[in-house]
């Protein structure tokens, strides 16, 4: 009998495992940002004109005489959006018809859009894809933040817009005065979700959530930031919207980052847009905004310093109070993929918690606002 290995040996034949792969870096890169930016543009482009087509279409079908009706559209439309000099007659206002059709056009892109981050975002980022970019319930003080800092937002970023177009000579397109007014031919509920909640929705979750998270784990919170906030002023396509829009994006990355949270950014950018579409809509409204611009009671540098104050105030309430996973020692040792929003997974015994707010940045926060209502009431017609 063949004497056998003692009990101890190691194997004749050892089983060589294949070296782990290398973990994959998070996407997008910069140079996918850039081309899903490019099918974010077509989708939101391709389904406005599918419906502006469409809407004009059938508005056409039934009108006497289908050729008359499109040219005096279109010449209407052409009429309205020509650039007037300070001593020309107002401008006619965009024709009914073409009106419905933009705006229209503008709620299909939304709707469209959405159904592009549902397909996309998933299968780029993965299937727990709302733990990663922060589709969580915010914490209520982040949330009443974000709506406390609304006037300091829409002020200062007008008042930099305005600095900037008079630094660079660049013009607003004279078609934008036209396109407001087109909201006025249809009901409010379809301005609000084209303007306010679709745009809120539809670009945080793609710029902030999906770029922002891919970016910033490449590069670093700093040039994550930074490239996702330049890539946002530029799908705006105006020039001279491309510089504000990008600054505003950075502070709406920064509410991101605080609250871990995509819905806080969401709260700001919808209420910025949807006041700024009902002040334009509104006749009251309208008239405060120019005698703001006229500046008869002399408050303009005050309400700035105020709205300046609101906006530091609440940013440090923000961070003092950000949201933060816990040190658990008992934690199932799981951490962060990449540097950003990431929740922890339901079966790790990490939480999010939060800090606790500055007092004082509180009181000067409220103190700033009640500052910056009373002046704004000044101008009230």
């Amino acid at each position: 009998m063949p004497d056998q290995p003692p009990a101890d040996a190691p194997p004749l034949v050892t089983r060589v495992e294949p070296p782990a792969s290398a973990p994959q870096n998070p996407r997008p890169g910069f140079w996918g940002a850039v081309l899903w930016c490019g099918f974010f543009l077509a989708v939101q482009l391709g389904s406005a004109i599918a419906m502006i087509v469409a809407f004009l279409g059938v508005a056409a079908a039934r009108s006497d005489d289908a050729g008359k009706f499109l040219n005096d559209q279109l010449a209407g439309f052409v009429s309205a959006a020509a650039k007037a000099g300070p001593n020309d007659p107002p401008r006619p206002p965009v024709p009914t018809e073409i009106a419905q059709s933009l705006a229209y056009g503008m709620l299909a892109a939304q709707v469209a859009s959405v159904g592009a981050i549902l397909l996309v975002v998933p299968r780029v980022v993965g299937r727990d894809w709302k733990r990663q970019i922060g589709v969580r319930t915010p914490a209520g003080l982040h949330v009443f933040l974000a709506v406390l800092v609304v006037p300091a937002f829409m002020l200062l970023a007008e008042g930099i817009q305005e600095l900037f177009l008079r630094l660079t000579g660049i013009t607003r397109p004279a078609a934008n005065e036209a396109l407001n007014g087109t909201f006025a031919t249809v009901p409010l509920v379809v301005t609000l979700l084209a303007v306010a909640v679709g745009p809120g929705v539809v670009e945080e979750f793609w710029c902030r959530g999906f770029l922002g998270r891919g970016l910033c784990a490449r590069y670093g919170l700093r040039w994550g930031v930074l490239a996702t906030s330049v890539l946002f002023g530029l799908l705006h396509m105006d020039p001279s919207l491309v510089f504000i829009t990008g600054l505003m994006g950075a502070y709406l990355h920064f509410l991101f980052l605080a609250s871990r949270s995509i819905w806080v950014p969401v709260v700001l950018h919808l209420l910025n847009n949807g006041l700024t579409i009902f002040a334009l809509l509104n006749p009251a409204l309208r008239a405060a905004g120019a005698a703001l611009q006229e500046d008869k009671p002399g408050y303009r540098a005050v309400i700035d310093i105020a709205a300046l104050g609101l906006i530091v105030f609440v940013s440090v309430a923000l961070w003092t109070s950000r949201a933060k996973l816990s040190d658990d020692a008992t934690a199932s040792g799981w951490a962060p993929e990449y540097p950003g929003v990431s929740a922890p997974p339901p079966e790790a015994q990490r939480r999010t918690e939060y800090g606790e707010v500055s007092p004082a940045a509180m009181f000067l926060a409220l103190g700033s606002f009640g500052v910056l209502a009373y002046l704004l009431s000044q101008y009230a017609p």
